[in-house]
C-alpha cells in the first residue's frame, strides 16, 4: 500500500509506523492463511452503531483467489449479526480496490480527493465477486 499512500498523503516512515501501530490496539485484527500459509488479514472495529472495516489487505501473489471476497463475507455476515453497517475508507489513488467494493455493493459518502468513505446499506445484499483485490 505504499505506493498508494505516498500518493494521496507523502510518505513519512515514523509516522506511518506510529499509525499502523495505533491503529492495530484498536478493533480486531485477524490473520487470513490459504493451505497453512499466511496470505493477508482483516482489521475491524466494532463500534457502537456501526462496525469499520479499517484494512483488508491480501498479499499480491494470492489475489484474484476469492480470498478478499471471501473475507469480505465473513465481516459483512458479521455485521448482519451485530445488526450494524460497515463502514470503509479506501485510498482514492486505489482504483482498483475503490472499484471492486462498489461492484460489491459498497456506495461512496464522502471523498475528500483523498480518502473515500463507503458504506454498504443494510438494505442492499452484497453481490461478492469472485473477482478478488
Amino acid at each position: 500500500m505504499k505506493d498508494f499512500v505516498t500518493s494521496a498523503f507523502g510518505w513519512n516512515e515514523a509516522l506511518q509506523q506510529a499509525g499502523f501501530a495505533k491503529s492495530l490496539r484498536q478493533g480486531t485484527c485477524q490473520l487470513i492463511t490459504c493451505e497453512g500459509d499466511q496470505c493477508g488479514f482483516v482489521h475491524s472495529d466494532v463500534e457502537p452503531d456501526l462496525l469499520w472495516l479499517r484494512m483488508l489487505c491480501i498479499v499480491p501473489e494470492m489475489r484474484s483467489k476469492s480470498i478478499g471476497s471471501q473475507a469480505l463475507a465473513k465481516v459483512i455476515s458479521l455485521c448482519s449479526v451485530l445488526e450494524k453497517t460497515l463502514y470503509l475508507n479506501v485510498l482514492v489513488s486505489n482504483r482498483t480496490a475503490h472499484d471492486w467494493y462498489r461492484r460489491i455493493g459498497f456506495v461512496d459518502i464522502e471523498n475528500d480527493g483523498k480518502v473515500s468513505t463507503l458504506v454498504l446499506p443494510p438494505s442492499s445484499p452484497p453481490a461478492l465477486m469472485k473477482r478478488d483485490v
